[in-house]
């Protein structure tokens, strides 16, 4: 079976809000935002640095990320590393898990590094952050063995009791992996479920990953066209990963097309 893309990563903006976190913005950010919103970055990066300097850990991890992407500062990796590392120290679970997916991917100048990765992940889900939570599963469920897998079972279980789509959609790319790898149709089919469950109720992970099954033709029939149309529908959404298969499907349709016009040309 063809690897199925999997959005693991956090969608991280300019905006100081995390929107897609579980974690309270701390009240005394309101000013902050609204230099943001007016485009201000370069005062709000001021006002982080007051907030930072009183212990703030929140602010911490937040000038991080405007240093690492150049904004209201310099560009400076080294120096987010290190803001994220001080405010993963004072306790921000969004910090911890930031330099856990940096850690497991070798980014920002790190050395890769799966043992400090799990590390990092495991506090910010102590925490409570659950996209912590589900990566570390998912990250133990990459280890390949049995003690692993209920390791990460274990953790989503919790989530999927309070229906966590990201969770119900991590155990169901487990579950079709798992199936596969054992030759056994059951979990195949009941991951498929759950991830044209959450297609149905809009989620963007399991579109995409319900479209590039369309295209790889390993789990279900092959279906250009239909996949085509989820992949056009989430590009009008912005959705970044979703342009890129869109133009993929495109051009295996336009050479599947000159394929058939020549058999046919040879035909007649």
């Amino acid at each position: 079976m063809k690897k199925l893309l999997i959005a693991g990563a956090i969608a991280l903006s300019s905006s100081i809000s995390m929107a897609n976190s579980n974690i309270p913005t701390d009240p005394a950010f309101a000013k902050i935002e609204q230099l943001m919103q007016a485009n201000k970055v370069k005062d709000a990066y001021q006002e982080l640095e007051k907030l930072a300097k009183t212990g703030n850990a929140q602010a911490m991890y937040n000038l991080g990320y405007l240093t690492q992407t150049g904004q209201g500062t310099a560009k400076n990796e080294k120096k987010a590393i290190q803001l994220y590392e001080q405010s993963a120290q004072k306790g921000y679970p969004v910090a911890s898990y930031v330099l856990g997916k940096n850690y497991l991917t070798g980014a920002l100048g790190l050395k890769q590094d799966a043992a400090k990765a799990k590390q990092y992940l495991q506090t910010a889900s102590n925490q409570g952050f659950n996209d912590a939570t589900v990566d570390l599963a998912v990250l133990y469920f990459s280890e390949n063995t049995a003690a692993s897998d209920q390791k990460g079972l274990k953790l989503l279980q919790p989530l999927i009791a309070k229906d966590h789509y990201q969770a119900i959609h991590a155990k169901a790319l487990y579950e079709i992996s798992t199936g596969f790898k054992n030759k056994d149709e059951a979990p195949i089919k009941q991951g498929l479920q759950s991830i044209q469950n959450l297609a149905q109720k809009g989620y963007i992970p399991a579109l995409m990953a319900v479209g590039n099954m369309f295209v790889n033709g390993n789990i279900v029939p092959q279906n250009l066209p239909e996949a085509k149309k989820i992949f056009a529908s989430l590009a009008q959404e912005n959705v970044a990963q979703a342009k890129e298969s869109l133009a993929v499907v495109e051009k295996m349709m336009a050479d599947q097309a000159k394929a058939s016009n020549k058999a046919t040309a040879k035909k007649s």
